[in-house]
């Protein structure tokens, strides 16, 4: 029977035509499209925006909502009292999501003590974008800075961020520079190293996404800040928050940039398992996304159009074209066993026994070595997998449960 399909030529030929599609669409979003932004950014000279060029700072509020932070909340306050601006503009909206352990005594006696600090425990759990939502509304700054309980500020991060807001209009909202404290003390070789050397490369690409449309793909939501009008309410059970500031800014014909000199940091994680689940939530919120959003590639299709294609899209259908080569490859072994045909497909099941093998610390350490940055990545695109499976199949709350750190 399934020679029969296969000796039926249309069919043949349609196949080999989805495998070279398939094959081309895999090498777009990780290495054609950066190397063509790279190119283009090489060849603009770009605006820089000095935060010692400011005159007058404007009102902001630092909001987040906090889930049993203990560990954290004292740092995460120090560090904003720590900032660079004037106290008087500075605002802290903390929304407490029924934590249960000492987070909201903690925040109580703060509050006491300081009187920029408004501090909120909701009377039900109600998600981390339901809180954002109220805190937003209980202020009226000019700025709203989105951060996690999680997040340190480095001094001057505040003043780093505003600076592009202030100094051109047509910015709307811009994001910050995470990067992981503690790893120069962290001799382990596991998933934060790699998580560090994916977050530097994608910061540097949105930098220049920014720097040369205006359209860095995506904010990090412990870091940004977006002009109040700007602001759209978020709508229940989002898990992306971030990402729809960012597409809602650029569906409004503004500005979204990185600025890699405002720098957040956050504590050092090497559990996998609570990474590899917390990829699978960051992709359920991805896919959540793509369906509010993808028809701006038709209606803004340049340049954030193409942007949200080739950075993001075509990322997140990864796993299915590399699936869907497969099986491809499968139907062409069963069909005439031709050698490149089996060396290629061969090459795809060890990639696929390493990316199994790997996490379980079976393999030699040389090869577990070689192979540790293929095997992030492959596990990468698996959360994206189970994160669109988990999309399908769940109606999403919003409510969450706080990723265990080191929280040095």
């Amino acid at each position: 029977m399934i020679n029969l399909l296969f000796n039926t030529y249309p069919f043949y030929s349609f196949l080999i035509e989805c495998g070279i599609m398939a094959t081309a669409l895999l090498s777009i979003p990780y290495f054609l499209y950066p190397k063509l932004v790279d190119l283009l950014h090489s060849l603009k000279k770009t605006r820089k925006y000095d935060s010692l060029t400011v005159e007058s700072w404007p009102t902001v509020d630092i909001v987040f909502a906090a889930f049993n932070e203990e560990a954290v909340i004292k740092d995460k306050l120090k560090s904003i009292f720590a900032l660079d601006y004037p106290r008087e503009l500075l605002k802290v909206r903390v929304g407490s999501d029924c934590s249960t352990d000492s987070t909201d005594l903690l925040l109580t006696e703060f509050m006491k003590s300081d009187e920029s600090i408004d501090f909120l425990r909701m009377k039900k759990r109600s998600g981390k974008s339901n809180i954002i939502n109220q805190m937003v509304n209980r202020g009226d700054s000019e700025i709203i800075i989105g951060t996690d309980a999680n997040i340190f500020f480095r001094p001057d991060a505040l003043k780093e961020l505003v600076t592009p807001l202030v100094l051109d209009s047509t910015i709307h909202l811009v994001g910050g520079n995470l990067v992981y404290r503690g790893m120069e003390h962290n001799s382990s070789e596991g998933v934060s190293k790699n998580e560090e050397s994916y977050i530097n490369w994608e910061n540097n690409l949105k930098q220049k996404e920014g720097e040369l449309w205006g359209c860095a793909m995506g904010v990090e939501g412990g870091c940004y800040a977006i002009r109040r009008e700007a602001f759209m309410k978020i709508p229940k059970g989002t898990l992306m928050e971030d990402f729809f500031h960012t597409m809602n800014v650029l569906k409004s014909r503004k500005k979204v940039v990185h600025s890699n000199q405002a720098i957040c940091t956050e504590d050092v994680s090497n559990n996998s398992s609570m990474e590899f689940k917390r990829k699978i939530r960051i992709s359920q919120g991805n896919w959540q996304n793509l369906v509010r959003f993808s028809s701006m590639i038709f209606s803004h299709t340049f340049p954030s159009g193409l942007i949200f294609l080739g950075h993001k899209v075509l990322r997140w259908l990864f796993p299915i074209f590399f699936i869907l080569g497969v099986l491809i490859n499968l139907g062409l072994i069963i069909k005439d066993g031709d050698i490149l045909i089996i060396v290629w497909s061969l090459a795809e099941l060890m990639i696929i026994i390493f990316i199994i093998l790997y996490p379980t610390e079976i393999l030699p350490k040389f090869l577990s070595r070689q192979m540790k940055s293929i095997s992030y990545f492959s596990w990468m695109n698996i959360a994206l997998f189970l994160g669109l499976m988990r999309y399908i199949r769940t109606r999403e709350t919003g409510i969450w449960q706080p990723t265990t750190r080191n929280n040095k």
